[in-house]
């Protein structure tokens, strides 16, 4: 008798903001276990739980070409297409749209779409989930330490490795200037770093707007924010983005600083007295103003550090006084305590930071240079008689 069973049909629909390593673990995993007679992907114009998304439809489309059908293996890569239909309406499409089109189109096809366990756990939200599920059959997989609670029953669940990789978490190292090299294809990295995508034109703006020897400062800042950030448990990815933006205001010439600090009306303590005295301050105020408008950070945690990272200021977070102290003893200063404070801030950080705090005063002091309010109130404050 002829074998009559229709050809299976794996689908993995995305939005591929980046395409990943995970993606292709995913859907070899998915591949192994189904067989199919053929892979189609289908990126997502704009997918139905999201407003927009970091790269344009175009780049995705590039970098599901040149990093993720080269991950597979070549056997499942002779068998897999990218579907463009849903890119090509330029409008949100649902799942269930493409499902119904696919259907009508093959109607020989048995249908397989694949999923992560996040969006498997987001079913009930999805539009017409009874349609779908008999549309197709489902599969999941879980990232390391996931839960798969609230997976649905119709989700066949493929209990395979997975590796923790995620976009979000690849969009939000980039965009701090953290390598994610290794979790991508090299052409993918090659195309994200040429076209300033996820926030990568950040570290190229910071080096083209900086003279070399202050890049250089702000790459060591980095290195040790991003190490004390991870000793201390706070945020790596904040930690380096304001690493990267602590000097920004650098790239004004200082002659400029007070201008700018006018027209852009900062709120700047003792502007009058800095402006005559020591303009060069300015850069700390002007800095988190650049990184806001030029740069579009948002973030409020990072801005203050910015802002700080000079001077300080009456109360201070983790991530301020981490970056004031990165600054006071990146790996590139070589002022005699130095190396004693970074060994010693890996120890104690509020510590380290009250020593860098009489270091910068001390030598404000030999020089007889004017010490600004600030300064002052924050050493005062540190050494006030505890009741």
């Amino acid at each position: 008798m002829e074998n009559t069973r229709k050809p299976d049909t794996l689908v993995f629909f995305g939005s591929f903001d980046p395409p990943h390593c995970g993606h292709a673990a995913l859907l070899r995993a998915a591949a192994q276990r189904i067989r199919p007679a053929r892979i189609l992907l289908i990126p997502a114009y704009l997918a139905p739980f999201k407003t927009s998304h970091s790269a344009p439809a175009a780049d995705r489309l590039d970098m599901l070409r040149c990093g993720l059908l080269p991950l597979l293996p070549k056997r499942w890569r002779r068998i897999a297409k990218i579907d463009t239909r849903e890119l090509s309406s330029r409008r949100r499409v649902y799942t269930v749209e493409t499902l119904k089109k696919i259907q009508a189109q093959h109607p020989d096809w048995i249908l397989h779409c694949i999923v992560g366990s996040d969006s498997a756990k987001a079913w009930p939200r999805w539009r017409a989930p009874q349609r779908l599920a008999q549309l197709a059959r489902w599969w999941t997989a879980a990232r390391p330490g996931a839960s798969l609670r609230r997976i649905p029953r119709n989700f066949s669940l493929i209990r395979r490795p997975m590796p923790d990789i995620s976009s979000t978490d690849i969009r939000a190292d980039l965009a701090a200037g953290l390598d994610a090299s290794r979790r991508l294809h090299p052409s993918s990295s090659s195309l994200i770093a040429k076209k300033g995508l996820y926030g990568t034109d950040l570290l190229l703006g910071i080096k083209r707007g900086l003279k070399p020897r202050r890049f250089a400062h702000t790459l060591a800042v980095r290195a040790l924010a991003e190490a004390l950030a991870k000793r201390w448990g706070e945020d790596i990815r904040r930690a380096s983005l304001a690493a990267l933006l602590h000097d920004c205001g650098l790239m004004i010439a200082e002659k400029d600083l007070a201008a700018y600090a006018r027209k852009h009306r900062l709120p700047v303590p003792s502007l009058a007295h800095i402006i005559r005295r020591q303009p060069r301050l300015l850069h700390a105020w002007v800095g988190a103003d650049l990184a806001r408008r030029r740069f579009g950070c948002r973030d409020k945690a990072v801005l203050d550090a910015v802002r700080r990272h000079t001077l300080g200021a009456p109360r201070m977070s983790r991530l301020d006084l981490l970056l004031y102290v990165a600054d006071t003893v990146s790996l590139d200063r070589d002022h005699p305590q130095a190396a004693h404070l970074r060994r010693r801030a890996f120890q104690d950080l509020d510590a380290a930071f009250a020593a860098c705090l009489s270091a910068k005063l001390s030598d404000a002091l030999q020089r007889h240079a004017w010490l600004h309010p600030i300064s002052l109130r924050l050493w005062n404050r540190l050494h006030a008689p505890r009741s």
